[in-house]
């Protein structure tokens, strides 16, 4: 496997799952659905979604790509114990539906979106502001940089170096009034070849719906004026 289809495999799957924990570690209780309800919520959902009509020309859809689902992390206590929050809540994980990858023809560049359906606007309202939580990114980089950091590396393949992890704060101003978000970047080398993955994800919440636009990069920097346009779409469409 080479370097940079290993980076492939840091994806938010792997990665920024800890960044939907912190988001759902607020919610009071563990949500329960009617099926009726739950189908309805989902298909009005999955209207929220990006599509390729919407990436700038030249994109395509990646191929055997799938969402990321709602999930647990290893680490998930050790980041609510960080954060300030009860660990019982580590389960709140709302119901989401996902996007196919998105990537440019080379593969460096990939967009995914995610709209989750919480239980209320109010507790959307929360699961953002434990997003925009001024210790999430510390608490996120000493959870990626301590125990969890191996399982990072053997994402990238066997031989694999990686670097320091860092979490950094996206500027609200840089995507929109009432989003919040987060930049991860992770260096990696392998055989003397070094590339830097970089994913950022953007949230923004509307009535009980929450959009998360991941966009990530293996190599060259991701175009803000593009993550800045299909965020505008993203977000305008809720």
């Amino acid at each position: 496997m080479s370097l940079f289809a290993g980076l492939r495999g840091l994806r938010p799957t792997n990665i920024l799952a800890a960044a939907l924990i912190s988001s759902a570690l607020l919610a009071a209780t563990q949500t329960t659905w009617a099926g009726a309800s739950m189908a309805s919520d989902k298909a009005q959902a999955k209207k929220y979604l990006l599509t390729l009509s919407d990436m700038p020309a030249g994109w395509k859809t990646e191929k055997g790509s799938a969402g990321n689902g709602s999930g647990t992390l290893p680490g998930a206590k050790q980041l609510a114990s960080c954060i300030g929050v009860p660990s019982k809540l580590i389960n709140a994980n709302p119901p989401e539906v996902d996007s196919p990858y998105f990537e440019t023809k080379s593969g460096s560049l990939e967009v995914q979106d995610t709209v989750s359906i919480f239980s209320s606007a109010k507790v959307a309202r929360t699961s953002l502001a434990a997003m925009a939580n001024p210790k999430t990114p510390s608490c996120m980089a000493a959870l990626m940089n301590g125990t969890f950091k191996s399982n990072i590396a053997a994402s990238a393949g066997n031989g694999a170096e990686l670097g320091t992890i860092t979490v950094s704060r996206i500027d609200p101003a840089e995507f929109g009034s009432g989003t919040t978000g987060l930049v991860m970047s992770l260096p990696v080398s392998d055989q003397g070849v070094s590339i830097t993955a970089v994913i950022q994800a953007v949230f923004y919440v509307k009535g009980k719906f929450g959009q998360q636009i991941t966009f990530n990069s293996y190599g060259s920097p991701f175009p803000t004026a593009t993550a800045r346009s299909l965020t505008a779409t993203a977000i305008n469409r809720l």
